[in-house]
């Protein structure tokens, strides 16, 4: 496992999210410099953005295998439907999470009178051991701590902060992930210096969304923008955070066990060799009926296995009627697909 001595700034890239007119959201994770923070594979951040003249977000159903998706809000409001058969409408201050397990499929719309859109939607891998385990979904609201100077919501994993004036806050998730892991909104006053104190042996990240900080952790310090991804050196126990002068800082903490496997993440799927995420891929679209027949397409003997699924079953569940149509996978590349851990960089 690569270890990081230094501050990693990872830089987001444009992606476009719902067609033509959807929207575009700034993607940090994965990267060439890691793939995973913790079990954090995937990050997303989008907004502010006006919406009321686009379609805004506009993700039909697709599907997921391996992983869980988080989806937290700043403003806006998102319809939620997944093979469970939730319906559930995902609002600032929520901690919404979809475990996919051995297979799950859902869609997200911005609701019509949304406006402005804005948050981050995060996916972590599960870990061998329950990456076959069944489906869930759940919805918490962890309520607000702090001062005029410093806000807080823990919406995972716990938070220990000591302000300028020697107030400590603290709180903790009562949300039960399948490793352990942290996600904090933090909210700082231009100007403002707050001290954290972290897990030594986990891994972590610092996602700005709006304003700039300087950071600083053991003898290392650096400066992080809007949309950037700082992944803090391994070992620190403690990060001081200073809010640029001028502008509120608004940033995402994100921390984790480290996951110690490889995974391969291909489109939706999270998997471990190239051959599950082809059989993922041929089941989906066959269920779908994009693309052969469910004889030709059978359940991974891993995903029957593990996931305790009979061979005639639906892999990524039925879906209510009279939605949009699925959104069919794309072509898997002619090359092998391979495994990445925490250096991100393909094995050879």
């Amino acid at each position: 496992m690569s270890a990081f001595e230094e501050f990693v700034l990872l830089e987001p890239r444009e992606v476009p999210l719902g067609g033509p007119r959807g929207m575009t959201v700034h993607r940090t994770l994965p990267a060439k410099r890691t793939s995973l923070i913790g079990a954090w594979c995937f990050v997303d951040h989008f907004g502010p953005d006006d919406v009321s003249g686009s379609d805004g977000m506009q993700v039909p159903r697709h599907p997921h295998t391996g992983l869980a998706t988080v989806s937290w809000l700043f403003e806006g409001a998102i319809t939620h439907r997944d093979s469970l058969g939730s319906h559930a409408l995902v609002r600032p201050g929520d901690v919404d999470i979809m475990v996919a397990g051995s297979g799950i499929t859902h869609s997200e719309y911005s609701v019509p009178d949304t406006t402005i859109l804005h948050g981050v939607q995060l996916w972590y891998a599960l870990p061998d051991r329950t990456r076959f385990r069944d489906q869930a979904f759940q919805v918490s609201t962890p309520p607000e701590i702090g001062t005029d100077a410093v806000r807080a919501r823990v919406g995972l994993g716990g938070l220990r902060a000591t302000l300028e004036d020697g107030t400590v806050l603290e709180d903790r998730s009562e949300v039960e992930t399948d490793t352990p892991l942290g996600m904090v909104q933090l909210d700082l006053r231009a100007g403002t210096t707050v001290r954290l104190d972290l897990e030594p042996g986990h891994e972590h990240g610092l996602l700005v969304d709006r304003g700039a900080a300087r950071l600083r952790a053991g003898v290392s310090t650096a400066e992080i923008a809007q949309r950037e991804l700082m992944v803090l050196p391994d070992g620190v126990s403690q990060l001081e955070i200073r809010a640029a002068d001028g502008e509120d800082l608004r940033a995402m903490l994100l921390s984790g066990e480290p996951l110690g496997e490889d995974i391969i993440m291909w489109w939706n799927f999270v998997g471990r060799t190239h051959e599950e995420i082809a059989a993922f891929r041929a089941r989906y679209q066959a269920e779908i009926g994009a693309e052969g027949t469910l004889a030709e397409a059978p359940i991974h003997p891993d995903a029957r296995a593990r996931g305790g699924l009979a061979a005639d079953a639906e892999q990524f569940g039925p879906f209510a009627p009279h939605t949009p149509a699925a959104l069919p996978a794309p072509t898997l590349p002619n090359g092998h697909l391979r495994s990445r851990g925490r250096i991100g960089l393909p094995k050879d």
